[in-house]
């Protein structure tokens, strides 16, 4: 192995020895590639391999990080456009330390090559871990809002190992939770790593992010992961990172890999009673006047657009999926009853003009009806594919 000194890493900067491999992602939904996370490598022309755990600490420690992401970033522009020539619409993830966001070094790199076109804003991602995140929170804050204002989605890394606070994730912009692989691994053989997992499923949902898992590594995980409404997963029962050529060669071909909505099934379920809970606090809190009571509960998570809304966001988005499924058809009346009775409400309380008792015996009704149709589409989803 190469010796690690400084001297032979900026050799190695000089000499574009650091190469991206691509581990591809894969929608649980669909089944599809959806992108790939670009993985750094010191691909050392008298030795191995040698993996960024190994050369990143001294990067970092001899202040040589930030010229290292901004050397990445111009590969991963490049690399994307070449990708794009044989797939459309895939996303590529790239990993920053908080050095990178502390300035706008990073970011205005980016708006440079949305400027000129080189780069779709929803071709990149940037991801950061959980523990950066946390120890780095104020210093970060406005370059995080920086990038998803120009439209770059920012992922949380490593999910599940540091203390986040349901609090600081909702004060950024996160599009997106990864699982962290190691307490995707330990789920199979500890149930408390198995909680872990659901309760980081949950906190995306409640969040209104996107799930990714990391560290996939067996069917079995991977159905589990599907059935509980995990969006995407990467691993190597997927696939291994690839280099550049070799991921192109895996998107260009036809995959079998499976996906399904049984596990958006159960969080539109899970959805429908956070709605129902939403307008019962609305109504229990306000029975006495708006006054004391909390203006966030006055103004509950409603949207006006029930596409937009979280009961419909699912089903008149990648929900139409499944419009040749009966139960799936039948659901539409169902969601626009139960949304239109939140804006009613909602206006009720307003003009306090609520007639509490009536509201709780409707709302109670309609959420019923909506759950009884979901339940019934999950079955026959879960049915299906067990006789497929």
């Amino acid at each position: 192995m190469v010796k690690l000194t400084l001297q032979a890493l900026e050799r190695a900067i000089a000499n574009d020895e650091l190469v991206l491999f691509y581990q591809p992602k894969i929608s649980l939904i669909t089944g599809e590639v959806v992108g790939a996370e670009a993985l750094v490598r010191w691909d050392d022309p008298e030795s191995e391999i040698i993996p960024p755990n190994v050369f990143l600490p001294l990067a970092e420690k001899s202040g040589l990080l930030q010229e290292i992401s901004l050397r990445l970033l111009d590969l991963v522009v490049v690399d994307i456009a070449s990708i794009r020539s044989v797939k459309s619409g895939l996303s590529v993830s790239m990993n920053v330390a908080p050095t990178d966001l502390q300035s706008h070094t990073l970011s205005r790199h980016i708006e440079q090559y949305l400027h000129k076109e080189l780069l779709h804003a929803n071709e990149l991602q940037i991801e950061i871990t959980e523990s950066a995140v946390m120890g780095n929170f104020e210093r970060i804050r406005d370059n995080v809002y920086g990038l998803s204002e120009l439209g770059i989605q920012v992922l949380m890394d490593d999910f599940g190992t540091g203390y986040s606070s349901i609090d600081r994730l909702s004060q950024l912009p996160f599009s997106a939770l990864k699982l962290d692989q190691g307490v995707v691994q330990r789920m199979g053989t500890s149930r408390q790593n198995l909680n872990v997992v659901k309760a980081s499923l949950s906190m995306a949902r409640e969040l209104s992010m996107t799930s990714i898992a990391e560290g996939v590594e067996s069917a079995a995980t991977y159905h589990f992961l599907m059935a509980n409404g995990c969006s995407e997963a990467q691993g190597f029962h997927i696939c291994p990172p690839l280099s550049l050529a070799e991921f192109k060669q895996f998107v260009a071909k036809e995959h079998n890999f499976s996906g399904s909505h049984l596990g958006c099934v159960h969080q539109a379920i899970l959805n429908a009673h956070y709605f129902r809970k939403c307008l019962l606090d609305l109504v229990f809190c306000t029975r006495h006047g708006t006054d004391g009571c909390l203006p966030s509960i006055i103004d509950p998570d409603v949207h006006k657009n029930v596409k937009e809304a979280r009961i419909g966001k699912w089903y008149f988005g990648s929900g139409c999926q499944l419009q040749g499924i009966v139960e799936y058809n039948k659901l539409e009346p169902a969601i626009l009853e139960l949304h239109n009775l939140g804006i009613s409400t909602l206006s009720l309380v307003h003009s306090g003009a609520i007639d509490h008792e009536s509201i709780i015996a409707e709302l109670n009704v309609k959420t019923d009806n909506l759950v009884v149709l979901l339940e019934k589409l999950e079955s026959t989803l879960l049915l299906g594919e067990n006789s497929s």
